[in-house]
């Protein structure tokens, strides 16, 4: 695969990724307001829910190609999962003095990603019957 076709492959997925962020962003504040970074949380929990099953999916199940791999895992389940925001707005809250806003939001984000990570390759691999082959 060239350079040119892995970066395109990439950018296809970041494209959709960094796109369903910024809607996931400004739903949360429209329907849950701005005082809680919930469109982080949510990003980051569905991102790795996702990541979860792809990673199932296109490593053990599909076989699929590495533009399909670096499409979906790394552009796609990398640009809507967002470390960099949780860091940011976690800095934003320690900053203010918002020591157990702060604590609850990386435990929050942490905790639950990793629980959805955990059931999106629990439900690829034990829940998607695909035929092998």
């Amino acid at each position: 695969m060239s350079t040119f076709s892995s970066i395109a492959s990439i950018g296809i997925g970041a494209t959709i990724g960094a796109t369903c962020r910024y809607y996931i962003g400004i739903l949360s504040i429209q329907y849950l307001g701005n005082g809680v970074p919930y469109g982080t949380l949510i990003s980051n929990i569905i991102g790795s829910f996702l990541a979860g099953i792809l990673i199932v999916l296109v490593l053990e199940k599909l076989y699929l190609s590495e533009t399909y791999r670096l499409m979906l895992l790394v552009g796609l389940a990398g640009s809507l999962t967002t470390m960099s925001a949780l860091s940011i707005e976690s800095v934003e809250m320690l900053s203010a003095g918002d020591y157990s806003q702060a604590l609850i939001n990386i435990l929050l984000n942490l905790g639950l990603s990793l629980l959805a990570a955990s059931l999106g390759v629990m439900l690829a691999k034990y829940g998607f019957n695909l035929a092998q082959g």
